[in-house]
């Protein structure tokens, strides 16, 4: 399949193409014997430029990469680009990854997502969560356009394994899919992926094992936090196609809490107790749970809820709850509203948290006449 393609048959390179994603573009190759282009990407920040999985540059796409500020960094995620990437780098002054660890930085808001049971060994994409993009590399491939398809099964040592193995892209929830093989998909990435490793795996994609999460300090990655709320916890919903339910599973080290005190307007939620003695605060006092213990927390007032460990010992818990496009949430100990939203309601805003007191008016600040 042309994904396996070195540099031989590579057309004269386009010139950079701005994507929808902001500051990002496309290096387009056309193949000579292939129904399908081949790309590159250029990732721009003021932290410094990276260019993916790079290919041979004419002069006016060099100009136009020194005209937004050259290149820092080049990532290799396909072997045959690797002398390429040499070449740039030099003209460039860059570093080079070709093998990163999983969940190393690479580049602005970017780390690499290890790929087990690949064609090759060391496969890895790169996600970018604040964009909701992830680059696959030639790990999938964009054939027919607006969908996905991973090489013959005959390409790896165990098919089924390998579609298993794509389930880590599954875990970022990806929008957007950047392919360097065929065309990329920028709307629907997961809906796409999910159908292309249910074909290849069946329903074995949607069966996970503890032992098999990925688990980590994953909202401590993200933003500042206290340390209280520092824990360990691995997403499990989205590995296994999971969408109109979010679970995963969280440990809690003695002393520490899951989140603050809230309520839910719309998304009602369950615990269960896999291991220790976690507790849960709620408006009607402190529930002590242990093992083999379900805690449901209804929405409105009465499902209230903080999941702490006050024991000595480390506590495992199994979260479910159901996903809504919109929620709110309150918090009482800070008297403050969280409000989610399906789709931005400001510019580029989809998340809001206010204070919840004074409540306003309707018509609060709407005295003074604004032109249309």
């Amino acid at each position: 399949m042309g994904s396996n393609a070195g540099l031989d048959g590579i057309g004269k390179s386009e010139m950079l193409e701005p994507l929808r994603i902001p500051n990002v573009y496309a290096i387009t190759h056309p193949l000579e014997a292939e129904p399908f282009s081949t790309r590159a990407y250029l990732f721009v920040a003021d932290a410094g430029n990276a260019l993916v999985d790079p290919l041979p540059l004419d002069d006016s796409t060099r100009a136009q990469i020194e005209q937004l500020g050259g290149i820092a960094r080049v990532v290799v995620m396909t072997p045959e680009r690797r002398g390429a990437a040499e070449g740039i780098a030099t003209r460039y002054s860059s570093d080079v990854v070709a093998e990163p660890a999983h969940r190393e930085p690479l580049f602005a808001g970017a780390v690499a997502i290890r790929l087990a049971h690949q064609r090759r060994s060391h496969e890895f994409a790169i996600s970018i969560p604040a964009i909701r993009a992830v680059v696959a590399g030639d790990s999938l491939v964009g054939i027919p356009a607006g969908a996905l398809s991973m090489s013959p099964e005959g390409d790896y040592a165990d098919a089924r394994k390998a579609a298993l193995g794509l389930r880590a892209i599954l875990r970022e929830n990806p929008d957007a899919l950047l392919l360097t093989s065929g065309q990329p998909i920028f709307t629907g990435a997961y809906a796409a992926l999910y159908r292309t490793l249910y074909e290849r795996a069946g329903a074995e994609i949607h069966r996970i094992n503890l032992d098999e999460l990925d688990v980590r300090d994953e909202r401590g990655e993200r933003v500042e936090q206290p340390s209280i709320y520092h824990i360990r916890d691995a997403e499990v919903g989205f590995v296994v196609g999971a969408r109109r339910l979010g679970y995963r599973v969280s440990t809690l080290g003695p002393g520490r809490r899951f989140c603050p005190l809230h309520s839910h307007a719309r998304e009602e939620e369950l615990f269960f107790v896999l291991e220790g003695q976690p507790s849960v605060r709620t408006l009607a006092g402190t529930i002590r749970c242990r093992k083999g213990d379900f805690i449901a927390f209804p929405v409105g007032a009465s499902g209230t809820h903080q999941l702490v460990n006050e024991s000595d010992a480390p506590a495992t818990v199994m979260l479910l709850a159901r996903s809504e496009d919109v929620e709110a949430c309150y918090y009482p100990d800070s008297d403050k509203l969280l409000l989610d939203t399906d789709v931005p309601i400001a510019e580029g805003v989809d998340s809001f948290i206010v204070a919840a007191s004074p409540q306003l008016d309707y018509f609060h600040g709407e005295d003074q006449q604004r032109q249309p």
